[in-house]
Formats: C-alpha cells, sequence, structure tokens
C-alpha cells in the first residue's frame, strides 16, 4: 500500500526514500564554496540560479566523516524552508516509486535500530521495494538535526 510517490537514494551510506512532494528540485552539483567554521556537515554554498546561494549538506558529515568540498556531477536534493531551500547531496540516485510496501512497525524499529546514532533521528519508517526495503529520510528532522 503505497501513499504517494517516493525519490529513493543513497547518503550516508543508507538506503534512503523522500515522498516527492518534500523535494524541490534536483541539481547537479557544480562548484561549491567553502564555508568556514561551518556545520560538519555542510559541504559548502552552491549558487542555484535566483535561489542564490544555497548551503549544501552531506550526511557523511553527520557520521564523522568530512565531506568532499566539492563532489562534481553529484546529485543535490532542494528542500524548500521558511529562510530559502537547503541542499542535501545523494551519494547515488536510485529512481522514483509510486508502489512501495511499508514495514511492520517492530520490522521498521529493528531496520532504524540498524542505523548510526548519528544520522537515527533523520529516519522515520520504513518500506519495502522488490530491490530491497528503504528508511524514510525526514528533511525537517534532518534539518533540526544540523541547526536550520
Amino acid at each position: 500500500m503505497s501513499q504517494g510517490q517516493v525519490l529513493l537514494f543513497s547518503a550516508g551510506g543508507l538506503r534512503l526514500g523522500v515522498f516527492l512532494a518534500e523535494v524541490g528540485r534536483l541539481l547537479v552539483e557544480d562548484q561549491l564554496a567553502p564555508v568556514p567554521f561551518s556545520h560538519p556537515a555542510m559541504a559548502g554554498l552552491m549558487l542555484a540560479g535566483d535561489d542564490g546561494p544555497v548551503p549544501v549538506f552531506d550526511m557523511r558529515g553527520l557520521l564523522g566523516s568530512t565531506p568532499a568540498p566539492h563532489a562534481p556531477g553529484a546529485t543535490v536534493a532542494l528542500f524548500p524552508t521558511a529562510k530559502g531551500p537547503v541542499g542535501l547531496r545523494l551519494e547515488q540516485l536510485l529512481g522514483t516509486i509510486a508502489t512501495y510496501e511499508p514495514l511492520s512497525e517492530s520490522a521498521a524499529e529493528a531496520l532504524l535500530d540498524q542505523a548510526p546514532d548519528a544520522v537515527r533521528s533523520t529516519l522515520s519508517n520504513a518500506a519495502r521495494t522488490p530491490e530491497g526495503v528503504f528508511s524514510f529520510f525526514s528533511p525537517d528532522a534532518f534539518l533540526a538535526r544540523v541547526g536550520l
């Protein structure tokens, strides 16, 4: 039983999904300007046309790895906020789906318990596709986690 189109991707080594309605747009990473003394997950600022400079985050920064200062060709998902869009660098874009089967509450909890502590709060629920399981990514929880 599905409840909306989902964008599947990998980030921070996890297979994730986010409702397509929560994504403002997708961009290809061009150049990022580093931001000194920023959050460890911040990869830098990217010029995004009319949106101006957009902060781009990388989930690997939450896991203790330093995000690459530049990942040319990487897909960046922009999430709208009251202060303007915020980007998340996707390690791999896996496509969109309209059909998936939510996991039972206990199975979802077991999957989420396997996620690293640093990113667990950004995940909610989980589902199965013929290709495997994924956790739902919460843009709002991620933004709160990085202090936005």
